[in-house]
């Protein structure tokens, strides 16, 4: 189902809510109870100033955190679903039954912290126009995660953050596909990350639910694509701030979700800028991930054969084999 497609569905309005419910957490959860039970603890901890309701969907999962939530958190509403049917589909069952004016999207592996739901909702309070609001993520150790927010995926943003052009020019906070640096004043920016996004419920309506089509990332930038395209604004507020555990970045080798995230990037690049942009992008990405193979090889050999480093030069090699591989539709 397309976003387009589940605007035209019956949905309570804003209006009809706002005087009952502030916010609807939905939190989708595959196998993961342990974080699981963190975030809702946090949900129960940081979001009390205001009237919230929480959501969880499960997706099928087998590690008992259905039975998890059924016993240690009795007023939250519990989706079940009997296979992993995506994050997009998921969240949108969610949403179709909330009632908060405004939607909290947050990952079981994310956590609020202290005022960050509070400095959220006042940005979104500034301004009726603001559609979309995602918190400052840190690492579990406290260290910033770049990809919190960022610019929407064109040529010219691809080539400064594959080529490392996006860390090399000054000024503005993003010119590539992520924040170059760590802003710590709010901005109006293209994205942010669903890991820990507010959204405005009114704002859903106009533009429609997730794109189900998308299984599981990119969803983010594409929702935040629409709302931009439909006039509302989307903010990046790291004055409020989210823990996401996620991959430490610092260890990553080749994975499963590494090279599912870099197709579903080129899928919605190539669904967004065309045919030629995306034959343009192969070899964007190509020399990119062919150049850090190379520098990755070259270091590990220096060293002595560093085995970290060969690690990530077979990652940014495999990386660079997908980036040319025929585009598969979905």
């Amino acid at each position: 189902m397309t976003g387009a497609v589940a605007a035209m569905e019956p949905r309570t309005t804003e209006a009809e809510h706002s005087s009952v419910i502030d916010v609807s957490a939905i939190v989708v959860n595959w196998n993961t109870r342990d974080l699981l039970a963190q975030t809702l603890a946090s949900l129960q901890a940081y979001g009390r100033s205001h009237s919230l309701e929480v959501i969880v969907v499960d997706n099928g999962s087998v590690d008992d955190s259905v039975e998890m939530v059924r016993r240690d958190w009795p007023s939250v509403r519990l989706l079940e679903n009997e296979e992993n049917v995506g994050f997009t589909r998921a969240n949108n069952q969610a949403i179709r039954v909330s009632s908060g004016k405004y939607l909290l999207l947050i990952n079981s592996d994310a956590l609020l912290t202290p005022g960050c739901l509070d400095e959220m909702i006042a940005q979104m309070e500034r301004d009726p126009r603001v559609g979309a609001v995602g918190p400052r993520l840190v690492y579990g150790d406290g260290s910033w995660q770049r990809w919190t927010a960022g610019r929407a995926p064109s040529l010219g943003s691809a080539i400064n953050h594959y080529w490392f052009l996006d860390r090399l020019l000054p000024g503005a906070p993003s010119r590539g596909l992520f924040l170059a640096r760590d802003v710590r004043e709010s901005f109006e920016t293209d994205w942010v990350c669903s890991a820990c996004m507010l959204v405005r419920r009114s704002a859903l309506d106009e533009v429609g639910l997730l794109d189900e089509k998308l299984f599981v990332y990119m969803d983010d930038v594409d929702l935040c694509q629409r709302l931009r395209d439909g006039g509302w604004s989307v903010w990046y507020c790291p004055e409020a701030e989210a823990v996401h555990f996620g991959s430490q970045s610092t260890e990553r080798v080749v994975t499963t979700t590494s090279t599912v995230a870099l197709r579903a990037f080129n899928r919605y690049f190539a669904r967004r800028n065309g045919p030629s942009a995306a034959v343009a992008l192969k070899g964007v990405q190509a020399l990119g991930f062919g150049l850090r193979a190379i520098a990755y090889w070259s270091a590990s050999a220096l060293r002595g054969g560093d085995v970290r480093l060969r690690s990530k030069a077979s990652a940014h090699l495999t990386y660079c084999k997908v980036a040319v591989e025929p585009r598969i539709e979905r």
